[in-house]
């Protein structure tokens, strides 16, 4: 992983104290997603994660986070963030089976996500 230094240095004593920047988590859904052919198609869906609960799932295709249409996994994710923090309503339009659809997500703390499961 690459992170470059100017973004680190204001953050690092943070990381180092509490393992995370300062500041509000960020909203998380609990997908993968790759960009192709102008479009963002999800790779995965995290099993029990946001996304899995609306019914998302691998194959479908991101249109767009509530009006706003995204086709690269940065303006998915200057959208997504720009809503406000974990726990935000994140209004998606998918394509899923060959049909347009309207969905909404809780999001989530991602950190929590992860703590509660075991890693063995």
């Amino acid at each position: 992983m690459f992170v470059p230094i100017d973004l680190l240095k204001p953050i690092l004593s943070d990381l180092k104290s509490r393992g995370r920047a300062p500041g509000a988590p960020r909203p998380w859904l609990g997908l993968r997603t790759e960009a192709a052919h102008g479009r963002l198609f999800v790779l995965g869906v995290s099993e029990e994660g946001p996304a899995d609960i609306a019914g998302m799932k691998r194959g479908d295709i991101v249109l767009a986070v509530g009006s706003d249409a995204v086709a690269t996994q940065a303006e998915f994710y200057r959208k997504l963030w720009a809503l406000g923090p974990a726990g935000t309503d994140v209004p998606l339009r998918i394509l899923q089976d060959g049909e347009s659809r309207e969905i909404r997500i809780k999001s989530i703390d991602r950190s929590g996500f992860f703590r509660s499961k075991p890693a063995y």
